[in-house]
């Protein structure tokens, strides 16, 4: 499943989201904006691997919570929707 969306004041961020048995198997997200450090986007992913459906908002927002981002043009709710986004077009 995949969803792109567009952030308000211009950005856009994309994911590719694949479960099974309402977890989470596969994830990649990408789009126009930063974070540092860069291998962050890599660790955010790896926290939502196995996340039951009802549960990776939770898990997004502990990382970000527990983790020393900067984000440019993007934020963390931004995420939730973007994959949820993903989930709806199945």
């Amino acid at each position: 499943m995949k969803a792109e969306y567009k952030i308000p004041g211009g950005k856009l961020l994309a994911c590719t989201v694949e479960t099974e048995n309402n977890v989470i198997t596969e994830l990649k997200i990408s789009g126009d904006f930063f974070m540092h450090p860069e291998e962050t986007i890599g660790n955010l992913e790896k926290a939502i691997l196995g996340s039951k459906l009802t549960d990776y908002p939770d898990k997004i927002r502990g990382f970000f919570k527990n983790t020393n981002v900067m984000l440019l043009g993007v934020a963390q709710e931004d995420f939730i929707n973007v994959i949820q986004l993903a989930l709806d077009s199945q």
